[in-house]
């Protein structure tokens, strides 16, 4: 998916292309097995009017044939182009010139490829969208399913054999097949309304068909496939809009490691960006993040079902002690909590459960309930009246369709009543068996084949419907006084691509940053006449143009408590220069007091090619690279975003003040978090990587010691030399 510099498509814009009243189909043929007669027969229940295109025929499958799109009687909403990618382009011009809605293109052998002249053919079809105003999906697209209107408007064979129940959840994938795949549970009980997918995203791409699906009305819930994000403004924008419907958008995301983003790059010409900015993409945007397509359509599928939580706690109610325990478990691995009952509900448990069980949560009602229905529905409907609760699980430990004819209408109509949801968690190794598609295919039921998914999908529950009261969507940081970025700017424009390390500190300084006081002379002598106003013990460090890391260097030294320690440390790092650095220029001495903390904390920024900077805070100096305890968001960030990260971090308690020790002040800490963002996303075109490394931290006083700054290659950054 290529970066687009527009606004999301209007979803009247897509109407003819993604819900048509009539078809054509480009290259109509009747060979068996030829994507346009697969579409053909995926078009078996649609109703709307079907033209057929090929200057071969007069007739193809006992439907007319027609010589081009120029001979139908008005134009068609939406032109299928199934044709190979040497024709297809002329095909796209000709339906924007017959007045088209919008054209799917099946044909790969595009920009996919990397080759210059295929790009260039992708680039004369995304020029005739703009040009013509007609939608185009694709190429490289394995097409859309519309299943209100029987459309299969694809050729993956099969679609009309499908079962179609009535749709609750909106499916996108960039990747055709993965769709199709995720269709197929139709089979099983899950109920989509629609599988739009985008291919190579010429034109239409997959933030445009989410937002399509996100204003539609029967779509209750939107599941996502991407293999790349598109860029950060426009998915922000759909965002917006899905907090302004009140949809809840589920992402499923490959291509997170350096070696799959490659090979999404190959498959559809996308930038996949890194995975923490993508991961920081989805916090801002308030999209539910899935972690397999396993859990996507579960997650969907209950998030279409759910109303609102009515109260944080969950209950469990097991005909197994084993299963029950395994309900703990997950509970307590995302962190959702297992009340006990109110003393009206405990009684109910009492009165029915049997003295082997386990009245208390999570309940163990044994399988003596098998004898005793009445208690199953005693203790169920108990336990979803309680306000402590806010769901009930029942893990189901045997497939059986008898079993599920009796339960899954009662505890139906106890959700229903209720109004909360009542997830079953399927346990039995016969994962298609008898009984699971009943649950399933329910509208109060959600349906999960893992416990973990289960209460990782509540515990996301809980998270949205919290986000959304809690309307924490500003996130758009400090304002930065232009005068401060032109300064900035100018300063830069004289530094090496690696910043020198005092240069870094007044960028810091100038964006209201604090950093150490520190003298800086280029000689040994002159730092004999320095240390006279200074106490010990000292920090020495040598700063040369172009050396990021001058600890591996030996140019740091830290702990001098005395003149002559420094005069040794300062030529054994001259010294090491020549031998280690050869030919560098002259750097110049930085003399500062040692800061005293109680912690040493990091401030650092990446730019992501898709996303732009991603900043990030935790622990700092060597404990960075070995814990790797930090959080990270987009640039900029407001004063709440800034204190969820530090939440988020392991070492939050610590930071709060842990058994006696001393913490630090959060909100003064988040409040530099906020200003760190603020400079961060001002130079997002100049900077590549910062690091403040160490900050150091004590009450609410904080000071970086260290500043890194790296600038963006281009072709006027200065070198060292």
């Amino acid at each position: 998916m290529p970066t687009i510099n527009r606004r999301l498509y209007a979803p009247e814009s897509l109407r003819r292309l993604l819900a048509p009243a009539s078809v054509a189909i480009v290259g109509a043929s009747a060979k068996p097995g030829a994507f346009s007669n697969r579409t053909l027969e995926n078009l078996a229940n649609y109703l709307g009017e079907i033209h057929l295109i090929n200057p071969r025929y007069t007739e193809v499958s006992g439907r007319p044939c027609h010589a081009s799109l120029r001979a139908l009687p008005s134009a068609p909403d939406c032109v299928i182009v199934a044709l190979p990618w040497q024709a297809a382009l002329d095909a796209v011009r000709e339906a924007a010139d017959a007045g088209a809605g919008g054209a799917i293109v099946y044909a790969s052998g595009f920009a996919e490829t990397g080759l210059a002249e295929r790009v260039a053919l992708q680039s004369a079809m995304s020029d005739i969208a703009r040009g013509s105003g007609m939608r185009i999906l694709g190429p490289n697209c394995l097409g859309i399913a519309n299943n209100k209107l029987g459309a299969g408007l694809l050729f993956q064979m099969g679609y009309a054999a499908l079962q179609h129940p009535p749709g609750r959840v909106g499916l996108v994938s960039q990747s055709g097949a993965l769709g199709y795949a995720l269709l197929q549970g139709a089979n099983h009980g899950m109920a989509y309304t629609h599988l739009l997918t985008a291919g190579n995203s010429c034109d239409v791409d997959t933030l445009d068909l989410a937002n399509y699906l996100v204003h539609d009305a029967d779509s209750r819930s939107v599941a996502c496939v991407l293999e790349a994000a598109g860029d950060a403004e426009r998915l922000l924008e759909l965002s917006d809009v899905a907090h302004a419907c009140a949809k809840p958008v589920i992402v499923y995301k490959t291509a997170v490691g350096e070696a799959a983003a490659t090979a999404a790059q190959s498959h559809t010409g996308s930038l996949a960006g890194s995975s923490q900015a993508f991961e920081a993409a989805m916090r801002r945007g308030g999209f539910i993040r899935a972690a397999s397509l396993a859990e996507l359509t579960e997650m969907a599928d209950f998030f279409a079902k759910a109303p609102p939580p009515q109260a944080p706690g969950v209950a469990v109610m097991a005909t197994s002690g084993g299963a029950a325990i395994m309900c703990a478990d997950a509970s307590a691995d995302h962190g959702i909590v297992l009340p006990q009952a109110h003393p009206e509900t405990q009684a109910v448990l009492d009165a029915n459960v049997p003295e082997f069980g386990s009245a208390r949560n999570p309940c163990d009602i044994t399988g003596q309930v098998l004898n005793n229905p009445e208690a199953f529905r005693a203790c169920a409907s108990s336990l979803l009246r309680d306000n402590h609760y806010g769901a009930l699980v029942l893990p189901q430990v045997t497939a059986g369709q008898a079993m599920a004819d009796l339960r899954c209408p009662l505890v139906s109509s106890l959700a229903s009543e209720a109004g909360k949801p009542v997830c079953i968690v399927w346990l039995s190794d016969w994962l298609e068996g008898p009984g699971a598609a009943t649950y399933a295919r329910d509208a109060h039921v959600g349906f999960f084949r893992d416990t973990d998914r289960c209460f990782r999908t509540l515990a996301a529950w809980q998270e949205w419907h919290l986000r959304r009261a809690g309307n924490p969507r500003s996130a758009r940081g400090e304002d930065v006084d232009a005068a401060v970025g032109a300064q900035a700017r100018a300063l830069l424009s004289e530094q090496p691509r690696v910043v020198t390390e005092q240069a870094a500190k007044r960028l810091a300084q100038m964006y209201g940053l604090p950093v150490v006081t520190e003298h800086a002379v280029s000689g040994v002598d002159q730092l004999m006449s320095a240390m006279a106003s200074m106490s010990f013990p000292l920090v020495l460090k040598y700063d040369v143009p172009g050396i990021a890391h001058k600890t591996e260097l030996g140019l740091v030294r830290v702990g001098l408590e005395n003149a002559q320690e420094v005069e040794v440390a300062a030529r054994q790092m001259l010294e090491s220069i020549q031998l280690r650095a050869p030919g560098s220029l002259a750097g110049q001495f930085l003399l500062q007091r040692q800061a005293q903390a109680d912690f040493e904390l990091v401030l650092g920024m990446k730019r992501d090619p898709v996303f732009g900077p991603l900043i990030m805070v935790g622990l700092g100096g060597e404990l960075v690279e070995i814990f790797g305890d930090v959080a990270t968001e987009l640039a900029p960030v407001d004063q709440y975003a800034a204190a969820n990260m530090l939440r988020r971090l392991k070492c939050h308690r610590l930071l709060q003040g842990y058994r006696g020790k001393a913490g630090v002040n959060l909100d003064a800490l988040a409040g530099l978090v906020v200003r760190f963002s603020a400079m961060c996303a001002d130079l997002a075109e100049e900077i590549e990587e910062i690091d403040l490394n160490p900050v150091m931290a004590r009450g609410s006083d904080f000071i970086a010691v260290d500043a890194l700054f790296v600038r963006r290659q281009t072709q006027e950054t200065p070198t060292q030399e």
